[in-house]
């Protein structure tokens, strides 16, 4: 073994073991996030409460804001398979309506940190793309029901924009 070999297996132990416990760090970031808002939360703090020094914290994220959407993106990434469902089902419209609305109700309530930190932070310019993009995926998923529902005879006919935002509003 060269010392070629033994510099690139050094290497590998030292960025495994200098990546910091991405699970750790989403919680803190989520625990502090929710309860502080955006601005008043700082990376330190979040390094420190994942047990992680400051330095550490930079290896994994580059600064607070891609922290932030990453943890909306780790706690929101069931989502987008679990609402699959409503626009792939056979069940009938006036079903799937009702699901779609109880899923929605329960899914909230069990991400409360999630959703308390994207309303508070809901001015925040990074943001916005990905709130449109949330916001036009549900409203595509409403609108496909009632329409299926109307073509079904279900539903009366009706501005599927209108009601879509007013259901999920």
């Amino acid at each position: 073994m060269n010392h070629r070999s033994v510099n690139k297996i050094l290497a590998k132990r030292v960025s495994v073991r200098s990546r910091p416990p991405v699970a750790e760090v989403l919680q803190a970031a989520l625990d502090l996030f929710s309860s502080k808002g955006y601005e008043e939360t700082k990376m330190a703090e979040i390094a420190g409460r994942a047990g992680l020094s400051v330095g550490a914290l930079y290896l994994r994220f580059k600064g607070k804001e891609e922290l932030f959407l990453e943890l909306i993106k780790d706690q929101t990434k069931d989502q987008d398979e679990l609402t699959k469902k409503f626009s792939q089902s056979g069940e009938p419209p006036i079903s799937l309506l009702k699901e779609y609305i109880e899923f929605s109700l329960e899914y909230a309530c069990g991400k409360k940190q999630l959703l308390s930190m994207v309303m508070r932070e809901h001015r925040l310019p990074f943001l916005q793309p990905l709130r449109k993009k949330y916001f036009e995926t549900q409203h595509k998923i409403i609108k496909g029901i009632l329409t299926a529902g109307v073509k079904h005879g279900c539903f009366r006919p009706m501005s599927f924009e209108d009601t879509a935002l007013m259901i999920f509003a």
